[in-house]
């Protein structure tokens, strides 16, 4: 019998009893693997939305649908009549932004790999989460995210219990939390972000690679949806020699005291 038009093509089989992730989860996991670990030439477009349809044996649908998420992480460039070209993450050995937008780092994570290295259900949140989460079971996160082989953050991240049911650890991969939930329509529309440098734990330092009490930049992220209740809070620890925070500002007044506003 022929497959139907949204049936699974090369994409992995989920064993029995685990959740079954959605068409457009599995394809897009799938190109954006392809896309991250193949030398595609960016002047050369992928395959034809028909073309990856039939490749995936998935409707065009879910293949536009991928797409266009591919071009909001910049991953691909989507030119009307032409095609849909790769892009390649830009190359620096200087430190990475971590300002306050979030596609900074996301865009930065393209080219990095992700272990998880905790996915469990807490009956509390932490207390000092409590305000910000309030109280019942959340799930917990723990990644390290690596760079050309090298560690470069240690990222703990609590969900709420209602929201943690959209995620499914097996399906995770190493893409960010908050694009999974995004995908699953947990929208977060809001994020309340602090930036500090703490001690490294004798843990934390051991899975980055330095010395135990060095300092680390601390980020800490708390998203909230439309309503103002919690997505997710994330902290995320990183190595100073690494990262750096920069943002352009531009003069807002002519009076005698300057006034300086960021530039989005």
């Amino acid at each position: 019998m022929a497959k139907s038009a949204d049936q699974t093509g090369p994409t992995r089989r989920p064993r029995r009893g685990s959740r079954v992730a959605p068409l457009y989860h599995q394809v897009y996991v799938a190109l954006r693997e392809e896309l991250a670990g193949s030398a595609h030439d960016p002047k050369v477009p992928l395959p034809s939305e028909p073309a990856l349809a039939q490749l995936y044996s998935v409707s065009r649908i879910t293949i536009r649908r991928t797409l266009e998420q591919l071009e909001r992480e910049g991953l691909v460039r989507r030119v009307r009549g032409v095609g849909t070209f790769p892009l390649r993450p830009t190359e620096t050995d200087g430190p990475a932004n971590i300002s306050g937008y979030l596609e900074n780092l996301i865009s930065y994570e393209r080219s990095t790999t992700a272990v998880t290295l905790a996915w469990d259900t807490l009956a509390d949140p932490p207390e000092s989460l409590s305000d910000s989460l309030g109280t019942g079971p959340c799930l917990r996160i723990v990644r390290l995210r690596s760079h050309r082989g090298r560690p470069i953050s240690h990222t703990t991240i609590h969900v709420p219990q209602g929201r943690a049911d959209a995620l499914d650890r097996e399906t995770a991969a190493d893409i960010p939390i908050v694009h999974l939930l995004d995908m699953a329509g947990v929208v977060a529309e809001r994020t309340e972000q602090a930036i500090t440098a703490i001690a490294a734990t004798e843990e934390v330092a051991a899975r980055l690679g330095v010395a135990a009490g060095a300092p680390l930049i601390s980020m800490r992220r708390l998203m909230l949806d439309a309503t103002r209740a919690p997505v997710l809070h994330q902290e995320s620890l990183y190595a100073p020699d690494l990262f750096e925070y920069r943002m352009t500002l531009t003069r807002s007044n002519l009076g005698p005291v300057a006034r300086w506003t960021p530039i989005a």
